[in-house]
Order: structure tokens, then C-alpha cells, then sequence
């Protein structure tokens, strides 16, 4: 797992909701799409939801965006990050409610193959008060629980990359400007 900054100030998640930030980033980069509240049948709990991610890369990788304000959203993120893996790669039915509503969302333009599972994924959050992340910027409790889920998510073949969006925006969202690596020390 990599853990990375990028820098420039072209769309404030701070000032905007999540929504409008999402889709703002895919307006601003060709090929991508905003999934945001653009949700999938949970499987054990049919009348409820689960949002698979909010921004598709054109090459398959998961985006997903959460405010940071401490270890309960990180938690958070780091389950939805979870829970969208699993279930790509254990239900075939919410693979195609998956890859149906990318065709619907983007007009036809982008179509998954019916046997699409993610191979990366991508958690954005916002830097308070800090310029770079670094694993020792990220709370203690969030730290540990960040590289058990890059190592669960490693075990099933998927990559994971966490970018800081400073408080300004973001522009070469998700190009890191640098890497530090993170989990290597967490015991198993």
C-alpha cells in the first residue's frame, strides 16, 4: 500500500459537499465517472444500499472519497473499501447491478466486462492543518486499521493507494507527487 499527497488548489472538498466535489474531479478528468450515491442492492439486506465507490478510473480502479476528521470516518472508509471488494468478487448480481448502472452513468461510453472485480483501489481523504500524509499524520488507531485493510485487500489481489487531498484541491488527483509506504510493521 502507498500512502501520498497531491497538491493544487482546483476543487476544495472543504468548501463543496462531497457530491459536488466528486463530480467536479470527473468532470475536470476525461474518461472518468462519478458514482457517488449511485448505489447497488446490499445482498443481505435487499431493501437497503451499499455504495460500491465515487469515482471510476478508466482503468477500473475504485475511488473512494470520505472527509477525515478522525479515526470513526477513516474506519469507515477503510470498511466501504472492504465491503466493495468482497462484494464485487463474491456476487455476480451486484457485479451486474455494478457494471449495468457504469453503462447507464455514462451514457453507454464505459462498459465493464461482466466478470469485473477492481485489481485498485483508492482512498481519497482531506489533509487538515497538514500539506502531506504521512503514515505518522494518520491517527494511530486509523493507521493500523488502514494496513490491515491494504493487507486483507492485497490477499484478494487488490492494490490499495491512500491520497491526501490538501485543503486547497486537488488537480493531478490521483497522481501522487510522493510515496510513502505504510503496514509493513503491523503484526498479521
Amino acid at each position: 500500500m502507498t500512502v501520498s499527497s497531491a497538491s493544487d488548489p482546483s476543487a476544495a472538498l472543504r468548501t463543496v459537499s462531497e457530491n459536488t466535489y466528486n463530480n467536479r474531479v470527473a468532470d475536470e478528468r476525461p474518461g472518468w465517472l462519478c458514482l457517488d450515491t449511485k448505489n447497488v442492492t446490499d445482498p443481505l439486506r435487499p431493501r437497503d444500499q451499499v455504495e460500491i465507490c465515487d469515482l471510476l478510473m478508466p482503468d477500473g480502479t475504485l475511488v473512494l472519497v470520505e472527509r477525515a476528521s478522525g479515526s470513526g470516518p477513516l474506519s469507515h472508509l477503510f470498511g466501504r473499501a472492504r465491503v466493495a471488494v468482497e462484494l464485487l468478487q463474491e456476487s455476480a448480481r451486484v457485479r451486474a447491478e455494478f457494471a449495468a448502472k457504469v453503462t447507464r452513468s455514462s451514457g453507454g461510453d464505459y462498459v465493464l466486462p461482466y466478470d469485473f472485480t477492481p485489481r485498485r483501489i483508492v482512498l481519497a481523504m482531506p489533509l487538515k492543518n497538514r500539506e502531506s500524509l504521512t503514515p505518522d499524520s494518520v491517527f494511530g488507531f486509523s493507521r493500523i486499521t488502514m494496513a490491515r485493510t491494504a493487507k486483507a485487500l492485497a490477499a484478494r489481489g487488490v492494490a490499495v493507494e491512500v491520497i491526501g487531498i490538501p485543503e486547497g484541491g486537488i488537480d493531478t488527483f490521483p497522481l501522487p507527487t510522493s510515496r510513502v509506504g505504510i503496514g509493513a510493521g503491523v503484526p498479521g
